[in-house]
């Protein structure tokens, strides 16, 4: 007769940990559920319908769409683009002439702005395709303030200087439809770009922030696929660029200059390259910051003017927080703020609540190869 020794049976492993992490339970999903919950209410209900807070969120929405579009270009494929107000702007005109004086369809002046968009980012991708680093952000540069004092100031294009009307339908008058109008346009841009990054044209784009050499040694064609990456931009752009038409009622040259370029470049970075919620928080900060924060609230001007005892540096609020924002960020938060929400984000996707986070932690997580929504 042959003994076996038998195996100690180890106890159940814990639900956190037997499930890869996560955490399952009505009592342990009940305070994430109620705080989507609070959060979808406040985005959907209570912003829609305060004359306050509408238009500010309307251009929150706006800008989120355009820190999506740059971030195709910058946190994707690693190309520092500084005129994508160029992109923005094309798309403002172009929807604004196209419901004005070609007397176009609404919805068809989205399209429309969205080719122009596409084809000035296929333009300027054309002739950067073998350019990377200091030399392509100098020629995106010259590209944006060229279209500003050029195509942007043609009198047919502004009404003789005195801009553009662009006058919504009917039933967008009220702000809060506006915004609900703008979110929706949003959720599809995230949708586009979350399909994009699964997908094998989205990993070759991924994989030219890496390395391009590399890259292109893998069978990845680096002049398509940055060509590509330009042309999406671009067309997200233009959209928001529409959008942004409507919003103000009247688009002129001065309103895309190159604060607005180097803004667009700030809420990127700041939110987190390549993080797409990330982007998303960054471009509602500058949106609002500028817009509510400084203007309606005005908590920095009256700091500003006891310190500095002069009024004018009011104006400059909005620029001195984001090139502090930038520092900070540079120095201390590599990934931005979707590093520091990390934490919270895990904890909302069911994982259990840490600030010290695991492997996939850290700026190598929002800032790799590999996005994280």
């Amino acid at each position: 007769m042959t003994l076996t020794a038998s195996r100690p049976v180890s106890p159940p492993a814990d639900d956190a940990h037997s499930s890869g992490g996560r955490e399952f339970g009505p009592i342990r999903w009940l305070p994430r559920v109620l705080v989507i919950a609070l959060l979808a209410f406040w985005v959907l209900v209570v912003i829609p319908r305060s004359e306050t807070y509408a238009p500010f969120a309307a251009d929150a929405v706006i800008f989120a769409i355009v820190g999506l579009s740059l971030n195709i270009i910058v946190g994707y494929t690693g190309q520092l683009s500084l005129g994508h107000q160029g992109f923005f702007g094309a798309g403002a005109f172009a929807a604004a002439y196209a419901i004005t004086v070609q007397s176009l369809p609404f919805w068809s002046t989205f399209v429309v702005a969205a080719g122009v968009g596409a084809l000035f980012a296929a333009l300027l991708g054309v002739a950067a395709l073998r350019i990377t680093g200091l030399y392509l952000a100098l020629i995106t540069l010259v590209f944006g303030v060229t279209l500003q004092r050029s195509l942007f100031e043609v009198p047919e294009f502004t009404n003789g200087g005195a801009g553009q009307p662009a006058e919504r339908p009917e039933w967008l008058f009220a702000d809060g439809r506006f915004y609900l109008f703008c979110l929706a346009f949003l959720i599809g841009v995230v949708y586009i770009d979350y399909r994009l990054t699964q997908t094998k044209s989205g990993r070759a784009l991924l994989a030219l922030k890496e390395n391009e050499r590399v890259a292109e040694a893998f069978g990845v064609n680096v002049t398509s696929f940055k060509l590509l990456a330009f042309v999406l931009s671009g067309a997200i752009a233009g959209i928001a660029g529409a959008l942004y038409a409507y919003r103000i009622g009247n688009v002129t040259g001065d309103d895309f200059n190159f604060t607005l370029a180097l803004t667009f470049v700030l809420m990127v970075v700041v939110g987190g390259l390549g993080n797409r919620l990330g982007v998303i928080l960054g471009a509602t900060l500058f949106a609002v910051l500028d817009g509510y924060l400084l203007e309606e609230v005005g908590f920095l001007h009256s700091f500003t003017e006891q310190i500095f005892r002069t009024p004018n540096l009011a104006q400059y609020d909005a620029q001195f927080l984001g090139a502090l924002g930038l520092l900070l960020t540079i120095v201390l938060n590599p990934g931005g703020i979707a590093q520091q929400i990390q934490p919270f984000t895990r904890w909302l996707s069911g994982k259990p609540f840490s600030l010290h986070g695991d492997s996939e932690s850290g700026p190598a997580a929002v800032e790799g190869s590999h996005v994280r929504a």
